[in-house]
């Protein structure tokens, strides 16, 4: 890691985050690193104008990507040509309604509060991280508007999230037991591959 990033990881509290932050940032080097045909440590990012991490030097192989850690996951996307976003959370318990109060459309409010108890907590989830890739895909972070998104409830306990922001596409990733995913890039839907990181290859799933 570069030195920004070492201090960055020295300021987490407790082992385990600085552990998740370590590997994460590692991780990424590695992923860039082999996009562009080069060693790990020759990779240097830098920050757009709201903190979103690019590439230092312009590159004309088009790489984009983001990146979102929680609990013990990491969640790392890469694109071709086009702006991507990608949020994970470890789903816990905690008062999310004062939350949906304060970020989601009065539209969502009502729709999640209409929704089973046992629903409510995961369409919570679904609903903010769908929010924070569309932030994080075009860039704008916290200073921009949480774009509207639509609660969907379909069979049984299951929860779909949509959304119509015209030239970005939305899609849920499935991010393993007691996570939820989403991922934004920028044009029509196109198609996801899913892969597990080690340090010496990537492993599809």
């Amino acid at each position: 890691m570069s030195k920004d990033e070492q201090a960055r990881a020295g300021k987490f509290k407790f082992e385990t985050d600085r552990r998740l932050f370590t590997v994460a940032h590692a991780a990424l080097r590695s992923i860039c690193a082999s996009y562009l045909q080069t060693v790990p440590r020759s990779v240097e990012f830098a920050e757009g104008p709201y903190g979103k991490p690019k590439l230092a030097s312009d590159s004309r192989s088009g790489l984009q990507f983001n990146l979102s850690h929680s609990g013990e996951l990491a969640l790392i996307a890469t694109a071709l040509q086009r702006e991507i976003g990608v949020d994970v959370e470890s789903v816990r318990d905690f008062d999310f309604g004062q939350v949906a109060e304060r970020f989601f459309t009065a539209r969502e409010v009502a729709t999640l509060r209409s929704l089973p108890k046992p629903q409510q907590r995961s369409a919570f989830y679904k609903c903010w991280t769908s929010k924070e890739a569309f932030l994080k895909a075009k860039g704008t972070g916290l200073s921009g508007e949480l774009d509207e998104v639509e609660i969907t409830s379909t069979d049984g306990d299951d929860i779909r999230i949509s959304s119509f922001v015209p030239g970005w596409s939305l899609a849920e990733l499935p991010a393993g037991e007691g996570y939820i995913a989403a991922l934004v890039s920028q044009g029509a839907p196109v198609r996801v591959e899913l892969y597990r990181w080690t340090s010496a290859f990537m492993v599809s799933q």
